[in-house]
């Protein structure tokens, strides 16, 4: 059986933080749970043999380290290194606290100025300090000393009711500034619990506030939902190019099915907030390459025939898969429709009103995708297939 394609691992390396987020979906606000794991956190060598090794086998070509806040391992330079030496792509996402300029000169010493800084930014207002326990000033020092010292930016937002009326501001701000970004949705993940029946954001939410910002910048074309672009367009653009079903080449709308998600204890899933709450086994069981081969959810998440209500009869069953985390954590079951997405095809042949709008910054996404290294037009997938039997012959 051939093995599945996944493009990245983003790895909860600690649940260690200097902060206190009150919606922190890794329970990192718990001491008494952070002290009852970290002992439990997988060592270098673990990472090493049973991650990073083996995820190469499987296409992974970037390793995202987060937590917590995983600069608080002492071993954080260390795995950076070891990232690159590795040749795989290295980002950084923290809350910013423990990013000083020397911090961040370290980094890009370790990691050969290959690194992406990625950072938390739910607003430019004082919904920053109650969602992030941190002022929004911290997250837009780290962003400009980026700049400056030319190490690679993102930054990361999360969704809910309490940036509904400010999401235009800050989006603004990002794209104003050649940011690239993308939404992560507020769930009952964690302390996430708390608050999720509260403050997620529902349908109307999101095609009121969220989603028209959403889909007008193609520095966000990175992942959300839903995403009506046609299955035809991302057909010819990527060269037919799929994780099982899941649309790669690039990766669009609902990214579970093209990454691997991995706590700091080595429990993996298919998407990173589902970590804790939907487990396909743990690399200290078997390396996470044999993992997700022998995984039933695995299984299930790259197979988007199997999707459920309007999502399985839906025109963008496959370039959009809806929401997983938001289909499991507001109905129990990944595979169900997503509740939060507004639009309700009859069938297949419901075309939505944004389609050519999608489509359209789509193609614009394309440049800023294969400037960062994340996409190949089939011309280059074609010419370098070509290239590789004549290297075997004169070697």
């Amino acid at each position: 059986m051939a093995l599945n394609q996944f493009q990245i691992v983003y790895f909860e390396a600690t649940r260690r933080c200097n902060l206190r987020c009150p919606s922190c979906m890794t329970g990192s606000n718990d001491p008494r749970k952070v002290r009852r794991r970290v002992r439990s956190e997988l060592t270098l060598a673990e990472i090493r043999d049973r991650v990073l090794i083996p995820a190469r086998r499987v296409g992974v070509h970037t390793v995202g380290w987060s937590g917590g806040e995983f600069l608080l391992r002492k071993d954080a330079l260390d795995l950076l290194r070891l990232t690159v030496e590795m040749d795989l792509g290295c980002s950084v996402l923290s809350n910013g606290k423990a990013l000083t300029r020397q911090r961040l000169e370290q980094i890009k010493a370790v990691t050969r100025g290959r690194a992406k800084i990625i950072v938390g930014l739910n607003a430019l207002d004082e919904e920053n300090r109650w969602s992030r326990d941190s002022d929004s000033d911290r997250s837009l020092q780290v962003l400009k000393d980026c700049a400056e010292l030319e190490l690679g930016r993102h930054v990361v937002i999360t969704i809910g009711k309490y940036n509904t009326e400010s999401f235009d501001k800050t989006i603004d701000y990002i794209v104003k500034n050649n940011i690239s970004y993308n939404r992560s949705p507020l769930v009952a993940r964690g302390s996430g619990a708390q608050c999720f029946d509260q403050l997620g954001f529902d349908r109307h939410d999101l095609e009121k506030y969220f989603h028209p910002a959403l889909r007008r910048n193609p520095h966000g074309y990175v992942s959300y939902t839903p995403f009506f672009l046609s299955p035809e367009l991302h057909t010819e653009a990527s060269g037919g190019i799929r994780n099982n079903t899941v649309p790669e080449n690039p990766a669009i709308g609902c990214w579970a099915g093209s990454w691997l998600a991995i706590n700091a204890e080595g429990d993996v899933s298919v998407c990173p907030v589902l970590l804790d709450v939907l487990n396909g086994g743990n690399v200290r069981d078997f390396p996470i390459d044999e993992l997700v081969e022998r995984s039933a959810l695995f299984a299930d998440i790259t197979d988007r025939s199997r999707l459920k209500g309007r999502c399985g009869r839906c025109r963008y069953q496959y370039t959009c898969g809806g929401c997983r985390a938001m289909a499991y954590f507001h109905t129990g079951d990944y595979l169900g429709e997503d509740p939060t997405c507004f639009f309700d095809p009859v069938d297949r042949s419901t075309v939505s009103e944004y389609e050519e709008e999608t489509n359209r910054v789509f193609r614009k996404y394309l440049l800023v995708a294969r400037a960062a290294g994340v996409y190949k037009p089939p011309t280059d997938l074609r010419r370098a297939s070509a290239v590789r039997p004549l290297e075997k012959e004169t070697a």
